[in-house]
């Protein structure tokens, strides 16, 4: 359990490390809304962003969930307490399983962040031109 213990510390850190990813995001769509208001990048910079949003939290989320690990001592016990919470039977989820899906998630982030960016960007060039 105690090389569990250090990947789920591990997998916390790095996740709760992306939070500032969404910071540039909303900056950059806030200046596409205020420079160029009628752009037709707008609404799709904006659902890019909550998706990137969304994902943000479901990684702090996880991140969160890693390291009430530490607390809780054992899987089943925090399975226990997340089938309570969402109503969800997660037991028997090996943790690399589990890391597995928030590496998915993880690149869904990353991706959401990307494409934000590149869609604010292009829009605020198209509004120059």
């Amino acid at each position: 359990m105690n090389a569990e213990l250090a990947q789920a510390r591990l997998s916390a850190a790095i996740l709760a490390s992306c939070r500032w990813l969404c910071w540039p995001s909303w900056g950059l769509l806030l200046l596409l809304a205020l420079t160029s208001p009628q752009s037709r990048w707008l609404p799709a910079c904006a659902a890019v962003a909550l998706w990137q949003a969304w994902l943000g939290w479901r990684l702090q989320l996880d991140a969160a969930l890693l390291r009430a690990l530490d607390s809780a001592g054992t899987l089943e016990e925090l399975d226990l307490a997340l089938s309570r919470l969402f109503g969800r039977d997660l037991a028997g989820r090996p943790l690399e399983a589990r890391q597995r899906g928030m590496a998915r998630l993880l690149r869904g982030f990353l991706l959401a962040t990307g494409l934000c960016w590149l869609l604010c960007l292009v829009g605020l060039l198209a509004g120059r031109v």
